[in-house]
């Protein structure tokens, strides 16, 4: 082979894989939006853990803005049947749901003051008998479009 066709294909190579890690990158940082599904929500979005084991899966994120105090934010979902379901916003304490039902079904509402900001949500699940983290899943919403910047940052926790 000659060295102008070896150089041809090396460049190919770094283009695919550049190509590549802006996909892996940016894919699950950007946001879920589904309007058409709740159009009174103010945020949609769907968001699951990467274990098989422990699949946690939040189905539904709506957000309603209040005109005078907190909106309530809405999440529901799928976890482990008959464990603890722990939601934390911005590192805080949301709500912690006494066990997710027999099929796995787990819901929550209440209220919380969100404004413009990216905020970054986790909803965990633990092992019973050692209290260890059994599952995870992480994403971050905005009641807003996101910035080139927020599509750019890792997402909460993987930094």
């Amino acid at each position: 082979m000659s060295e102008d066709v070896i150089t041809m294909m090396g460049s190919m190579l770094l283009a695919g894989m550049a190509a590549l890690a802006v996909l892996c990158c940016v894919s699950p940082v950007a946001p879920a939006l589904a309007e058409d599904t709740a159009p009174q929500a103010d945020v949609v979005g769907e968001a699951s853990s990467p274990s098989k084991k422990v699949p946690i899966r939040v189905k539904v994120v709506d957000y309603q803005k209040a005109e005078d105090g907190p909106g309530t934010l809405k999440m529901s979902g799928t976890a482990v049947p008959g464990r603890e379901v722990h939601i934390y916003v911005d590192e805080k304490r949301f709500a912690k749901v006494p066990a997710a039902d027999e099929d796995g079904s787990w819901s929550v509402e209440d209220k919380i003051a969100l404004d413009e900001k990216v905020h970054s949500v986790r909803v965990e699940q633990f092992n019973e008998t050692t209290n260890m983290l059994a599952g995870r899943a992480m994403f971050s919403m905005s009641l807003g479009p996101p910035s080139p910047e927020d599509l750019a940052a890792p997402p909460a926790g993987r930094r």
